[in-house]
């Protein structure tokens, strides 16, 4: 799953719109996990969170909102964005135009239905996979979108020894790192590895917060 943009990318299937890094004057990355809830690990991470008392952005998949609401009911009152993964984590190169609408509607509507305090509809989507064509990107860029893509991947670094240095000295202020808690896969490694990467992001005096903090 992580690199899935770059790889898509290389091959020329997609053109990728969105943002890497967001513009920010403050000492801090944004910190983001896909593929959630899962109750087996993103209970650690938001402990985790707190203890570092470090903010992010949870890209959650609305299926999975809808199987387990208190998770995601705990992020937001734990000061964390929550963000749309689509409804049902399909990749939308794979779809046609109202395929990927009804995807990304899904899923935003199944956050809105959570009455988390927000005023509108939440615009901020990551496509799963990182993956596009030219009826996810049609509709990507004329639905009202916001796409955030990322810059540095915690998975794609593991279980390498010294790679989560690697990833974080190579961070810049802005930035949005990936991570993962949940999708199906055995996320212990991440959860082992997040107070490194948050320690190690506190040593170059860098912060870890939401997309949206950094935007404000």
């Amino acid at each position: 799953m992580a690199g899935g943009a770059e790889e898509a990318v290389a091959s020329g299937r997609v053109r990728p719109l969105g943002c890497s890094a967001v513009p920010t004057s403050t000492r801090a990355v944004a910190l983001t996990f896909d593929d959630g809830p899962d109750p087996l690990f993103t209970p650690a991470i938001l402990d985790l969170l707190a203890v570092w008392d470090a903010t992010a952005t949870f890209f959650v998949v609305g299926l999975g909102l809808a199987a387990h609401p208190g998770l995601v009911r705990r992020m937001a009152a734990e000061g964390h964005e929550v963000a749309n993964h689509t409804l049902g984590h399909e990749r939308l190169d794979r779809l046609d135009q109202d395929g990927v609408r009804a995807q990304l509607r899904g899923g935003a509507a199944a956050i809105e239905a959570l009455s988390l305090g927000r005023a509108a509809r939440p615009r901020l989507v990551r496509p799963p996979f990182g993956f596009e064509g030219p009826a996810s990107r049609a509709e990507l860029s004329t639905g009202g979108w916001e796409v955030a893509r990322w810059r540095g991947c915690l998975e794609r670094h593991q279980p390498k020894e010294g790679a989560v240095a690697q990833l974080v000295g190579g961070a810049h202020p802005g930035d949005i790192l990936l991570a993962h808690d949940g999708g199906g896969p055995d996320r212990t490694a991440t959860v082992a590895a997040l107070p490194g990467l948050l320690a190690a992001l506190a040593a170059r005096g860098l912060a870890a917060s939401s997309i949206g903090r950094l935007q404000a």
